[in-house]
């Protein structure tokens, strides 16, 4: 399957909270915690999408239709979950990628994921991390089957999280 990458803009805030919260409805059915504040997002949890939109680091990921099947978030630096290390220069980090549950099993995810590490390639990008609740092994596991290697372990508000790195260069 072919995918194109476009720029969210400021006015899809509600588009973007609504992917979060089916997403979030999807796990609950697979009986998976992660993301359950996403179905009443709570203040900072908006804000923080609103900022990324703000950046310009929001992009849906579409089919060559242009029919939109998920999003993700890509930062220049990550201190809330990587601290001073979070501001390191030739390094992107990868937020939130979600696709649509109607498209999951279409290998919508990896395709993306692999784009991104070849459009950063490009660019002269280093390295790209992530974050991901521990609790869900299986998605831990994806990243890790990926080619990320698994480098510490945040805990916030919300939850305990795997940090990944993948080097790209």
């Amino acid at each position: 399957m072919n995918i194109k990458f476009e720029q969210a803009m400021a006015g899809d805030l509600k588009l973007i909270l609504s992917f979060f919260k089916t997403a979030s409805q999807s796990l609950k059915k697979k009986n998976v915690s992660q993301w359950s504040y996403w179905k009443n997002p709570p203040m900072d949890k908006i804000k923080w999408v609103d900022e990324g939109l703000k950046n310009n680091e929001f992009y849906f990921i579409c089919k060559t239709s242009g029919q939109k099947t998920g999003m993700f978030r890509l930062l220049a630096e990550d201190v809330l979950y990587w601290g001073e290390q979070g501001k390191e220069k030739g390094v992107r980090y990868i937020h939130s990628l979600v696709v649509n549950p109607e498209f999951s099993g279409l290998g919508i995810g990896k395709i993306a994921m692999q784009k991104i590490i070849e459009d950063l390639k490009v660019r002269g990008i280093g390295k790209l991390r992530l974050d991901c609740d521990a609790s869900n092994k299986l998605l831990c596991q994806y990243y890790t089957n990926l080619g990320f290697k698994k480098t510490g372990i945040k805990e916030t508000r919300y939850s305990v999280n795997n940090l990944y790195e993948m080097s790209i260069d």
